[in-house]
């Protein structure tokens, strides 16, 4: 049974068509190359035999001979020449078998012809052994079983099918000899071929892993270039630490500590910390997180070689929890500028809470979705309470109002929250701590809606008009100024509400974000969280600088205060910046006509109404849009000119410019707190200028200042 099955899979193995392209390829090879042994091998056979065969046949064999390795040598050299692809391979073996076919049938047809008596039989048996074997078989034509068959078989069967006709025991005994002798001889050549094939199948196992091996020695080599790449430009510093010291970092690492890589290549982490307190301090509580495979973050105030002070952000891991000394990664970045930031928002927070306290306004909000009302500290500071936020629901809220305003309250807020009314107002009043009664003025407005337009959450101040009330009653003649200054009140509180809950609400979330999902975010989002950040504090800075100045312009504390100054150059100052800044989508075009150097002159005021009137001329302006400054010098004054081609003024409204917190009733969302032009007046008039402005509904406005020039003597 084990023989059959090994019959059969050397049966399959000769007929297999694996590997064929290098089959091909072989066995071409090998017919080129052994025309030369061959010949050497029969003339050594024929002077061996000389004498005992006869001349005609070995002469018939020679020219066979040499016909047959010319032809191989011939196919061969145009094999070479050709270099067929790995496809034509079957066509060229057809090509070879054709030949070995054509090369065998020869040689048995004359044997046929010669061995036509029987006396000659033996020679010719002879001559066959002899000449299967000095054409290299089965070594050269072991590739392709099909080259052996179409060569041997031509020569074979004739001879055999001759003794066998003659009859007689030479004759049968030399034909079973043929027939053992083929026997052996394809035995012979299975064995060659199989182990071509085994060869060819190593050949190709091993060529494939070399292939493997390439592949991942190329991913390997890539995963390493591109890790080292990522180590190199990473935004944030990275080192490897081991027993505290730094083994490696990249650029972005020694770059924060103000050091070079070779610096602190070697060097103790000791070397960015203050003290060895600090050092010690850091190290024990680093490893004990780090012992538990944990990571380990902090914010540490250091300083730079320099010695300028910064603050970082570290997360540290070890590569080997049991032994977190051998080896850890640090990563570091710089967050100075964001606790510069914070620093910054708890001093705008406390003027922010400075100015509503002084202005006695506190801030509400109504969630829905709580079911709660949200009171500042300010509110319990108006009825006399510890300084506290507060959370109270509705139900809780109710006993605070006086029972003679509670229906009122309740219908004012169904009515904003039912949208019958765009702004919650109402004035009520609150119990006090000791049972007294405060007046507020209440204002807001539904800030958010869900999906069905339902509101869900309101927002908005109250005001503390106790004293507005009490003023009402004591002295009736001064109702009607008591009652602008309530309106001037209550257009600060919107303004105060629009323009300041804007910026706080971006300021929180980008803290909040930064503070709960700082490792989350990319060193790009944290810096736009940052830029954003400072936007809103400048913007807030801003607002809070215009109260001031027109705060002491009203207390007659604004003072003209002129030095030497180059009013060309300020302007084109003031025009850069800008275009910087606000105006990054306008065009702002700057026309000078004006050849006088230094002049005394105000120049924080000049900034004021230089800044104010382009800033509204880029505002009121659509994007894109053109904006046109002037300075020239007209009948002995400065004359600054600045027009746009915005949304104008309505003519109702030009009459109340120069009027605290007035804004047009055409400027729709656009921020604003109606005192930039307020400042202006003030400045210009300081100056003992003038102020002409001449504008049109979507045509655009231009204003006009004149500033004289005679009294101001030039600065040396």
């Amino acid at each position: 049974m084990t023989l059959l099955t090994n019959l059969r899979s050397r049966l399959a193995a000769m007929s297999s068509v694996e590997y064929l392209p290098e089959r091909v390829s072989m066995l071409y090879r090998l017919s080129g190359t052994d025309v030369p042994i061959i010949l050497v091998a029969a003339s050594i056979t024929a002077f061996a035999l000389w004498g005992y065969i006869g001349v005609s046949l070995l002469a018939s064999w020679f020219v066979w001979l040499g016909v047959a390795s010319t032809l191989r040598y011939a196919m061969a050299r145009i094999y070479r020449r050709r270099q067929p692809p790995a496809e034509d391979a079957a066509r060229w073996e057809n090509y070879f078998c054709m030949a070995s076919a054509l090369i065998g049938a020869g040689w048995g047809l004359a044997l046929m012809f010669i061995g036509h008596e029987p006396t000659s039989l033996q020679e010719i048996s002879v001559t066959f052994l002899i000449s299967s074997i000095a054409m290299g078989l089965p070594p050269s034509l072991a590739p392709s079983p099909r080259a052996f068959a179409s060569f041997i078989l031509p020569i074979l069967a004739p001879m055999v099918a001759m003794l066998f006709t003659f009859g007689g025991g030479l004759n049968a005994s030399t034909g079973l000899l043929m027939l053992v002798f083929a026997s052996v001889l394809l035995g012979l050549y299975l064995s060659n071929h199989l182990a071509l094939m085994e060869t060819l199948a190593y050949g190709h196992e091993n060529t494939l892993l070399l292939k493997k091996l390439r592949v991942a020695e190329k991913s390997l080599t890539s995963a390493l270039t591109e890790q080292q790449l990522i180590f190199e430009t990473a935004a944030v510093g990275i080192a490897f630490v081991s027993q505290r010291a730094v083994v490696k970092c990249n650029r972005r690492f020694a770059e924060i500590l103000g050091y070079t890589r070779e610096e602190l290549t070697g060097q103790s982490t000791r070397v960015w910390l203050q003290s060895d307190e600090n050092f010690m301090d850091a190290g024990s509580r680093a490893y004990a997180r780090l012992a538990q495979g944990e990571n380990y973050s902090s914010e540490l105030h250091l300083h730079k070689k320099d010695g300028t002070p910064i603050w970082l952000f570290t997360d540290s891991r070890a590569i080997d929890a049991a032994e977190p000394q051998a080896g850890i990664i640090i990563g570091i970045g710089d967050i100075t500028e964001r606790k510069l930031a914070e620093a910054a928002l708890r001093q705008t927070k406390e003027r922010l809470d400075l100015a509503m306290q002084s202005s006695a306004i506190s801030i509400w909000e109504w969630d829905a979705r709580r079911g709660t009302i949200y009171l500042d500290a300010a509110l319990a500071q108006m009825t006399g309470d510890e300084p506290r936020e507060r959370y109270l629901t509705l139900d809780e809220m109710v006993p605070l109002v006086h029972p003679d305003d509670a229906n009122a309250v309740r219908q004012a807020q169904r009515d904003c929250i039912g949208g019958l009314r765009p702004l919650y107002r109402i004035e009520y009043r609150l119990k006090a701590l000791g049972g007294d009664w405060v007046w507020v003025l209440s204002r807001g407005r539904v800030v958010e809606h869900a999906d069905d337009g339902s509101a869900v959450r309101m927002a908005g101040t109250n005001v503390d008009i106790t004293q507005r009330k009490r003023a009402e009653v004591e002295l009736l003649a001064a109702l009607q100024r008591e009652k602008e200054l309530s309106e001037m009140k209550s257009k600060f509180v919107s303004i105060a509400s629009h323009e300041l809950r804007t910026p706080l609400a971006t300021i929180l979330s980008s803290a909040e974000l930064l503070e709960h999902y700082s490792d989350g975010l990319s060193a790009d989002d944290k810096l736009k969280m940052l830029h954003g950040i400072e936007a809103a504090v400048k913007r807030m800075n801003a607002m809070i600088e215009d109260v001031l100045i027109i705060g002491k312009a009203e207390a007659g504390a604004l003072q003209f205060e002129p030095k030497p100054v180059d009013l060309g150059e300020l302007c084109h100052k003031v025009v850069e910046e800008l275009r910087g800044g606000v105006a990054k989508q306008h065009v702002i075009r700057f026309e000078r006509q004006f050849e006088r150097g230094s002049l005394n002159l105000d120049e924080k005021l000049l900034r004021h109404i230089l800044t104010n009137l382009l800033s509204n001329a880029v505002k009121y302006s659509p994007p894109g849009g053109t904006v046109s400054l002037l300075l020239a010098e007209r009948d002995g004054e400065a004359v600054i000119d600045v027009s746009d081609q915005g949304i104008g003024i309505p003519l109702d409204d030009q009459a109340r410019l120069f009027e605290s917190f007035h804004r047009a009733s055409n400027v729709g969302n656009r921020q604003g707190t109606g005192l930039g032009l307020v400042i202006v007046k003030k400045a210009v008039e300081l100056h003992g200028g003038t102020i002409a402005i001449d504008s049109k509904v979507d045509v655009g406005t231009r204003i006009s200042v004149r500033l004289p020039l005679p009294q101001m003597a030039r600065a040396n």
